[in-house]
Order: structure tokens, then C-alpha cells, then sequence
């Protein structure tokens, strides 16, 4: 640890300082920046492990400096610190890709430490994984070659018959004239149980589908699981969806998601889900959380509710999913 220089760029005197000293004490070694340009010419010069940001500086703003740090120094990880809690700051901060974003002030400056070692955690795994990723993308390029392979992938995007529950049939509808693919899953379980999910990547057309082929490949084992005493983790699509946006923000896939995931009881016709994005609507009053693959500490908000005499649904671009009661 004592060899890990840290730059931190914070024009406020007071927080600089605390900072400083606390990380100074951990055996860091820490250069202090107090605007964006110094803190720029710092990092040039300095050539440190990790970069702690400041999201409002004078001057040159956090963000553009955030802009700079990854352009000049893509392999620095750059923690953003800043007392706003706005989710667009938040998502403008990962998506020029910071490493994490941490809100003043701080309960325990601890996190600070934490955050700093997952950073260089993740930084020692991305070669091996890029090196995997490689291998993978070869692969890809020359299976994607294959229309006939293409259309076969896509046709595993969606279930092949719908789904008959005690309390509901579970079946979904997908425009053929779509633009853009969509994920759609659901799978019955002991007991009568049921795991529901639609999602959408916002990659570009055509990317969509290898985007979606890898959500599909993490969520398999959740499902598998399922059969299992840890079935618990799709009875709260809240968590499952935490799990999902972690594995994501820790890989090289470069594409948010958006997606609705729902455990229904089958006898009794309770109801849990969590939706993240706008792009996935559910006719049912129930705000969606940001979407999957953005932050890595996002969380998720789970909802509860009963299936009554209307179709519960859940509708992305170009397809949707029914939950419709029996009679």
C-alpha cells in the first residue's frame, strides 16, 4: 500500500486536507490539487495509481476535468467525490468513466479507503479480462459471420410458449418490425413460483444483440439457482438487479440496460418486481430506478404488489410481457 500514490484534486482547504492526512496516515502517498488545470498537470507529471476528484472546481469544471483525466490517462482510475446526489451528475460522472462516485460528506472516510482498493482491485483483473475479452471478440467476429447463426441467437431473446400458472398465464407479444431486439425471460419454478424479465440494451443497433447475449450469460446461473434453497435472490428482483449492474460495471461491456424483472406466486397471485430505465414501462404506479451497467453502487428499489382482475405488463421497444388472470 505505501506504494500507492493517490492525487487527489479538492479546492476545498478543509476536506483537502482531512483527506490528505487520513489517506497520508494509511500509507498512501498523496499529492494535493486544488483546481482542475494543477490537478491535470499533476497527474501528467506525478503519474499516480488512482485519482480522487472533486465534481465542482474553479474554473475548469469536475466533469471536464473527469473528460481530460480519461482521455490523457484511460488506465488511472478517477474516483469522483461531491456533495451532489443529482442522478444526472451521477450518470454524466460513469459515463466519462469514472471508476466510482462517492457523496459528501462522508459517514467514515473509511469508504474512501475502500473505494481506493476496489479500484486497484479492478485495475490488477483488467488485463486478464481484456485478454479474455479479445478471445471472446474473435470468436464473436467470425460466429457473427453466420446469418443462420444470427437468427438462431435471436430466437433464444424470447420463449417459445407461454407460460399457464394456478393464478395467471404469463405469454409476450414482439413486433417483428422492431428496430431494436429485446430480452424477454420467464421460467416456472417448484411451487408454482415464477421469475419474469424483459430488458433492453441502449447499445446501438446491431450491438443490441451481442449486449443482450451477455446480460442473458449472467443471468443463467440466477436462474439455475433457482431450482435451488437460493432461490431467494429472484423472489427479490431488487437485489438480483444489484447483482446484474455490479457483474456489468465491473466488465468491459460498454452498454446500459434497461429492465423490469418480477417474481410472481402463482397460487396466491403476490407480486414483487424492480425496473430500472425508461425505456421498460409497467402499467402500475412505480418509478424507475437508473438503469443497469451505469454505477456500481446504484441501488434498487423493490415493489410489491397483487395481481388483480387486469393484466399486469411490462413493455419494452418492440415487445412486452402479460401476467393476465385466469378466470
Amino acid at each position: 500500500m505505501s506504494a500507492c500514490k493517490v492525487l487527489v484534486i479538492e479546492d476545498d482547504a478543509i476536506f483537502g486536507g482531512i483527506v490528505e492526512t487520513y489517506l497520508t496516515k494509511l500509507g498512501y502517498q498523496v499529492t494535493l490539487a486544488t483546481d482542475g488545470e494543477t490537478g491535470l498537470a499533476l497527474c501528467a507529471l506525478e503519474k499516480p495509481d488512482v485519482v480522487i476528484c472533486d465534481l465542482i472546481l474553479p474554473n475548469l469544471s469536475g466533469l471536464e476535468v473527469l473528460e481530460q483525466l480519461i482521455q490523457a490517462t484511460e488506465s488511472i482510475p478517477v474516483i469522483v467525490i461531491s456533495a451532489s446526489e443529482r442522478m444526472s451528475d451521477i450518470r454524466d460522472a460513469v459515463q466519462l468513466g469514472a471508476s466510482d462516485y462517492l457523496i459528501k460528506p462522508l459517514q467514515q472516510l473509511a469508504t474512501l479507503d475502500q473505494a481506493i482498493q476496489n479500484c486497484l482491485t479492478v485495475s490488477s483483473l483488467e488485463d486478464a479480462w481484456e485478454r479474455e475479452r479479445w478471445e471472446l471478440d474473435n470468436h464473436i467476429d467470425v460466429l457473427f459471420r453466420d446469418d443462420h447463426l444470427i437468427d438462431s441467437l435471436v430466437g433464444e431473446f424470447t420463449p417459445q410458449d407461454q407460460l399457464n400458472l394456478p393464478m395467471c398465464d404469463i405469454s409476450h407479444t414482439v413486433n417483428a418490425n422492431a428496430e431494436s431486439q429485446v430480452l424477454v425471460v420467464y421460467q416456472r419454478f417448484p411451487n408454482h413460483g415464477a421469475f419474469v424479465l424483459i430488458a433492453k440494451s441502449q447499445a446501438a443497433t446491431g450491438q443490441d444483440i451481442i449486449a443482450l447475449l451477455v446480460l442473458k450469460s449472467l443471468l443463467n446461473p440466477y436462474l439455475r439457482q433457482g431450482f435451488s434453497s437460493k432461490m431467494g435472490i429472484l423472489r427479490t428482483p431488487q437485489r438480483l438487479l444489484e447483482l446484474l449492474n455490479q457483474e456489468l460495471c465491473h466488465s468491459r461491456i460498454r452498454s446500459a440496460f434497461d429492465v423490469a424483472g418480477l417474481w410472481v406466486d402463482g397460487v396466491t397471485g403476490d407480486l414483487s418486481w424492480a425496473h430500472c430505465g425508461d425505456k421498460v414501462v409497467i402499467n402500475t404506479a412505480s418509478r424507475p430506478d437508473l438503469a443497469i451497467g451505469i454505477w456500481a453502487q446504484a441501488s434498487f428499489t423493490g415493489h410489491r404488489g397483487k395481481l388483480g382482475s387486469q393484466p399486469f405488463t411490462m413493455t419494452a421497444q418492440g415487445a412486452s410481457v402479460s401476467l393476465t388472470p385466469r378466470r
